[in-house]
């Protein structure tokens, strides 16, 4: 699409978003024209008002923290680590400059590399927080089944875009990776220590270890974990039943993610693609 565009921007709409307002697309254009710097300019997500949300759209809107909990709206454009292409402006120029998108990460990945590359180049990658639109769950993670695959092709993706990628972990955290990319990253981490954390618990009750030798490390990540999901469960307001699940599920995330990233090393070290 950006290969073949014969204008100056391109606006992006995934199908499993819409527009928050008729102005959106002229505002966005607005905001691209008056901010040379800006690569991207990518709005607010927010969940469908009043919407009555499946389980599988509320345990991927928490388990993978998506922007929809806004926070103070500041000024008119703020930095954020990368546009993940749902409803944000594309500079062409800008894209064009760095080669595009990187086609080997076709599910996973291509947006931070993107920016890192933006980003080098001395482009911008922003977030107008003013302008909202609405997210859903797509069809490729529209069941627990079908986000469980995604946790692990997140991590399968996570040590190229890391280590093979420069300039990749000023989008992941920090300034310009903006507050909720920055959690995300920490509730990755988060997940990794977790899997090491059921692992020493395996361990300590095979070797017959005191309980507060392995026990204190899962309290531990569970309540960092706990930290970083909280706002967001609130945000979806999970059913008693609901809220159970999720907790029940998160060994199976955290193992699932934590299997991608060592298959993401293996990719990395044989130096192939990370996806395939």
């Amino acid at each position: 699409m950006f290969a073949s565009a014969r204008t100056p921007f391109v606006l992006t709409c995934d199908l499993d978003c819409r527009f928050g307002s008729d102005g959106y697309a002229a505002s966005m254009l607005d905001l691209a024209e008056r901010h040379p710097r800006a690569a991207a300019i990518t709005g607010q997500p927010t969940l469908v008002p009043g919407a009555r949300l499946p389980f599988a759209e509320k345990l991927n809107v928490v388990a993978n923290l998506m922007d929809v909990v806004p926070r103070r709206a500041g000024e008119e454009l703020t930095p954020v680590g990368f546009a993940e292409g749902r409803c944000d402006v594309f500079r062409v120029e800008a894209l064009r400059s760095v080669g595009l998108y990187d086609t080997s990460l076709r599910v996973s990945g291509e947006d931070q590399v993107l920016a890192a590359r933006l980003r080098a180049h001395g482009y911008e990658i922003y977030q107008a927080k003013h302008l909202t639109y609405h997210l859903s769950v797509s069809a490729e993670q529209d069941s627990v089944g079908k986000l469980l695959r995604h946790q692990r092709l997140f991590g399968r993706t996570t040590p190229y875009i890391v280590l093979g990628v420069p300039g990749s972990l000023e989008g992941l955290v920090g300034r310009h990776a903006g507050a909720n990319r920055t959690r995300r990253a920490l509730l990755r981490a988060a997940q990794l220590a977790s899997t090491g954390g059921y692992g020493l618990a395996l361990l300590g009750v095979l070797a017959g270890w005191p309980v507060f030798l392995w026990g204190g490390v899962l309290a531990l990540v569970a309540a960092v974990k706990a930290a970083l999901l909280g706002p967001h469960a609130r945000a979806v307001r999970f059913t008693a039943p609901e809220l159970l699940a999720f907790v029940l599920l998160q060994p199976a995330f955290d193992v699932a993610f934590t299997v991608g990233v060592a298959e993401g090393f293996r990719h990395l070290f044989r130096r192939s693609s990370p996806i395939g």
